[in-house]
């Protein structure tokens, strides 16, 4: 056999070890861990395992009587009512409904007329740079006549107007008039609605015919558009 094989006696070894432990896995297999199986007791825990299993099954049924509540709450009408009726038994619903109406702080406006900068800043949304363009832009105007004349301030041309209203008044007898039949050219080109073309057209007519009597003939010496009338009224006297 050994020959038939071409086995040395040391490899004939190792075979015969290797097949032993072969046999000897496949028995510890069958016999071990059948036995062990077999011998495993769980009958001394069964009151534990019951115990669980009704502990589990308590919480699954509270999660859903708690979920078929709120689902009963929110989708019945009288909700809300039933909700303050029980929660707040002391208060009548007259008292409620005075609770809810009252502001929780009241607006401070600032009147843009008057403010400085710190005035302005105190405003959300109004930081020290907005605050220093919308001073200068007053002084230079004269004072604000209208919340629109803000968004002809660049960093202000996409303000919400119905914000600025929210915080802010408008004095309009704080507005600084300019007298134009008295006026020099260094103060009618400083003002915003005034160009050089219609300054000068001013000086002209004056110095030639003198007085301008109202705004209609201002117009009729000047030929100014209806808008650029509309911004200039507030800011001029005769």
């Amino acid at each position: 056999m050994k020959s038939f094989f071409r086995f040395t006696s040391g490899e004939w070894a190792a075979s015969a070890l290797l097949a032993a432990l072969i046999i000897a896995g496949i028995l510890f297999y069958f016999l071990y861990e059948n036995t062990a199986v077999a011998h495993n007791d769980y009958e001394a825990y069964a009151d534990l395992i019951a115990k669980f299993e009704a502990e589990q099954q308590r919480i699954d049924d509270s999660v859903a009587l708690a979920r078929s509540h709120r689902r009963h709450y929110w989708n019945d009408s009288t909700y809300n009512n039933q909700y303050y009726n029980q929660r707040t038994p002391a208060f009548s619903n007259d008292t409620l409904k005075k609770i809810h109406k009252t502001p929780q702080y009241a607006i401070v406006k600032v009147e843009l007329n008057s403010a400085d900068t710190n005035d302005i800043m105190r405003i959300p949304q109004f930081g020290s740079k907005r605050a220093n363009k919308i001073v200068e832009y007053r002084n230079k105007l004269g004072g604000f006549y209208s919340f629109s004349q803000l968004k002809e301030i660049y960093i202000l041309k996409n303000i919400n107007e119905e914000y600025v209203e929210k915080y802010f008044t408008i004095d309009r007898k704080k507005v600084r008039k300019i007298n134009i039949n008295t006026c020099d050219y260094k103060t009618l080109i400083s003002h915003p609605y005034f160009d050089s073309y219609l300054t000068k057209t001013i000086l002209n007519y004056r110095q030639k015919h003198g007085k301008i009597e109202n705004m209609q003939q201002l117009k009729d010496i000047t030929h100014i558009y209806p808008d650029l009338e509309a911004q200039l009224t507030p800011y001029l006297e005769f």
